[in-house]
C-alpha cells in the first residue's frame, strides 16, 4: 500500500509541473457524507477532437479528495483522482458558461465509508458540471457539479458514492 501511494505522489508531482489551474471544492452526499477536494488542472492540451463532438476543450485534472461520515467523523475515506475533462462553451464570451463531463480513475485508501461498500480501491469517477467564469479580470470560476464513484461491478458489492459539489478555480 505504501509503495502504491509513493508511486502516486511521484507521478502527481510530475503532472503538477504542467498544471495551470488550481481548484478547491466542498462536497455533500445524500448519504450524510461531506468532504473537500483540492486539485489542479492542465488546460493547454493541444488535442483537436472530431468536429462532431462540438469542439470541446480537453483538460486533465488531478485531485485529492477527503470525505467523512457526518454522523461519525472518525469514519472517513481519502481518494486520489485523475481524469480527462471535456468542456463545452454554452454561453457568453465576457463571462462564459461551460458544461463539463469526464470519466477518470480514483484510488481510494479504504473500501468502506458509512454504510457504503465499495469492494475495490480502484473506482471510476464520472462527473457532470456547469462552470461559470464569473470574473473576466481574474479569470476565476465557480463550478456546480455531480460526481459518481463506482467500480463498474468488477467486484460486488458495488454500492458506489454520489456527491454534489461546489468548486472555486483560479488559473495561474
Amino acid at each position: 500500500m505504501r509503495r502504491s501511494l509513493l508511486v502516486i505522489v511521484v507521478a502527481n508531482l510530475g503532472f503538477f509541473c504542467g498544471a495551470d489551474e488550481l481548484h478547491v471544492s466542498a462536497a455533500y452526499s445524500t448519504d450524510q457524507l461531506r468532504g473537500v477536494r483540492a486539485g489542479y488542472r492542465v488546460t493547454n492540451i493541444p488535442v483537436e477532437l472530431p468536429e462532431w463532438t462540438g469542439s470541446p476543450a480537453l483538460h486533465i485534472e488531478a485531485a485529492l479528495n477527503h470525505w467523512q461520515n457526518s454522523n461519525n467523523t472518525s469514519d472517513n475515506i481519502t481518494a486520489f483522482t485523475i481524469s480527462p475533462v471535456l468542456s463545452w462553451l454554452v454561453a457568453g464570451t465576457k463571462r462564459p458558461l461551460f458544461v463539463e463531463v469526464g470519466i477518470g480513475g480514483s484510488f481510494f485508501d479504504t473500501t468502506r465509508l458509512a454504510n457504503r461498500h465499495l469492494s475495490t480501491h480502484f473506482q471510476f469517477e464520472d462527473r457532470l458540471s456547469l462552470s461559470w467564469q464569473y470574473s473576466r479580470n481574474s479569470e476565476a470560476s465557480i463550478t456546480l457539479g455531480y460526481t459518481h464513484y463506482s467500480n463498474a461491478d468488477f467486484k460486488l458489492p458495488n454500492d458506489g458514492l454520489d456527491f454534489y459539489w461546489l468548486s472555486w478555480a483560479k488559473p495561474f
